[in-house]
């Protein structure tokens, strides 16, 4: 899924992340000459370091917030390894903020302690950086895969489910677009002569369906490959054993509405 934090579909997240893993590392290497040899450059270099890669943090933290909340998919696997992702680089964020009090100034050499804590920061952010990568080459967050001519990355978020979602003329055969509405992700698109509406989760680890390969009637996740027939739910190849959710819709003036489930009725109706 496209990155929400982008410059012209270039994510900035990663654009980001190699200041504090840079300059973190750097500045373990540059403590270790600098306490093997007593050297107060090495050292100052070293603090200097600490200092920049917590800036750089700070700033790639904000966008990767942005994108584990705003790209990444609700109550997926991709969302827990996020969470993970995210708190092992807060941790490390402290951590070596904790290593800049313990120095105190530039000139001070490295102490044991200080030493011990960078190399667990920058193990820390070692594994983070595995995750990470497992988010964008495994779960393509951050990733703009859009073929030729699929036009723009196409995402609608409805009030209430009286309102049209989309009008057929807005997509191509085999395109599909994100509909929200009440918190409920749908992915839409033209199959055939007709148009389609199912859950956009995944039922094996919730990818983004919307976000996969439609062919034919046949519709992929990105993430592992599962496919769904996208006029029944049924799957047509695994590792997802569970049929997809789809909802009923109507065509009124080339306008397509999407029906509102039976069960969210009962509860509108219950409260």
């Amino acid at each position: 899924m496209r990155s929400r934090a982008h410059i012209k579909s270039h994510p900035i997240h990663p654009m980001l992340v190699s200041f504090p893993i840079g300059l973190w590392t750097a500045s373990l290497i540059f403590d270790l000459i600098a306490a093997s040899r007593t050297n107060h450059f090495l050292a100052a270099a070293g603090f200097y370091c600490v200092i920049g890669g917590c800036i750089g943090a700070v700033f790639a933290a904000a966008a990767g917030i942005i994108d584990l909340f705003g790209s990444v998919p609700p109550s997926s696997s991709g969302r827990n390894r996020g969470y993970i992702h995210g708190a092992i680089n807060s941790m490390a964020l402290l951590l070596f903020i904790a290593i800049a009090w313990v120095r105190g100034n530039p000139e001070a050499l490295p102490t044991n302690l200080s030493l011990l804590l960078s190399v667990i920061g920058v193990v820390g952010i070692a594994i983070s950086g595995w995750l990470g990568g497992t988010l964008v080459y495994r779960n393509q967050i951050g990733v703009d895969h859009r073929y030729a001519n699929s036009g723009k990355f196409k995402e609608r978020m409805l009030e209430s489910w009286e309102q049209p979602a989309f009008n057929k003329s807005e997509l191509s055969d085999g395109q599909m677009m994100l509909i929200t509405i009440e918190n409920e992700r749908i992915a839409v698109g033209l199959c055939g002569d007709g148009v389609f509406a199912i859950a956009d989760r995944c039922t094996h680890k919730g990818g983004p369906l919307f976000d996969g390969t439609l062919i034919g009637c046949t519709v992929q996740c990105p993430w592992h490959g599962s496919q769904f027939d996208v006029k029944t739910g049924r799957v047509a190849s695994g590792p997802a054993e569970k049929k997809i959710k789809i909802y009923d819709t109507e065509v009124r003036n080339g306008e397509v509405h999407i029906k509102k489930p039976a069960h969210e009725k009962d509860k509108k109706k219950a409260a």
